[in-house]
């Protein structure tokens, strides 16, 4: 049955899925993407001093600015599941935005997919590290759904007919709706990339979740079968910020 994708909460007994969508903080390529005039001109972007980006100490400023946007849901238990990308710097940015605070704020469970990655192009940002480095790094993330080995999506790049626009960016968006609609959470926070995102919301037409994403900036929206959103077409939307 087709999914849709509408901005703002749909009320709590439609039987949507609330998902906050969340894009990384601000990574070293963002930054010197930014700041470094050569960046550009000179490919720095395809070498190995990129490869899977980490936040910057702006990024992380970010996240603590994130967290504190977060802190009542987190502190109520609200959100049941953190999707992540297992690229480092959405790792760091979910694990800083919903940090472990026991008694009063447990962690929601981590699960990493590859399914949310960022598209694959030849931004070296975007190779993803081995899973035991991730595993080491980041112990209270589930990776079972990250294969062992070498980074097998890296060869198979989502270039086609754009990267912009590419075809298997788009079908791997539309396999992780089907993903996470197929979970037993209704609350549930996503962190992923810029690209990605873009490829998320392009069916939409949506302008709401179409508008370019910030660095760290978060969005609300509801995933629903299409007769959900029939019935609810006249229905009130609550985006409760």
């Amino acid at each position: 049955e087709p999914l849709v994708l509408q901005s703002g909460w749909a009320p709590s007994d439609s039987g949507a899925k609330r998902v906050i969508f969340i894009r990384h903080a601000e990574g070293t390529h963002n930054r010197d993407a930014r700041d470094m005039p050569n960046y550009f001109d000179d490919g720095l972007g395809h070498t190995d001093a990129y490869i899977d980006a980490r936040l910057t100490p702006e990024g992380e400023a970010q996240c603590t600015r994130l967290m504190e946007q977060l802190q009542w849901r987190h502190e109520q238990g609200f959100v049941e599941l953190v999707v992540v990308s297992p690229l480092t710097r959405a790792l760091q940015t979910a694990s800083l935005a919903f940090p472990h605070r026991p008694p009063e704020a447990p962690r929601p469970p981590f699960l990493a997919t590859e399914l949310a990655r960022e598209r694959i192009w030849d931004h070296t940002c975007d190779m993803r590290r081995e899973r035991p480095q991730l595993e080491a790094e980041f112990p209270h993330v589930d990776f079972s759904e990250v294969p062992l080995g070498p980074d097998g999506m890296w060869a198979h790049k989502e270039d086609e007919p754009s990267a912009w626009e590419s075809t298997r960016c788009a079908a791997r968006a539309a396999d992780f709706l089907r993903w996470l609609w197929a979970r037993p959470e209704r609350h549930v926070a996503v962190v992923t990339h810029w690209c990605f995102l873009t490829h998320l919301f392009a069916p939409t037409n949506d302008a709401k979740l179409q508008d370019s994403f910030g660095n760290a900036e978060m969005r609300f929206a509801s995933l629903m079968t299409r007769p959900m959103a029939d019935a609810l077409e006249k229905a009130p939307k609550h985006d409760e910020l």
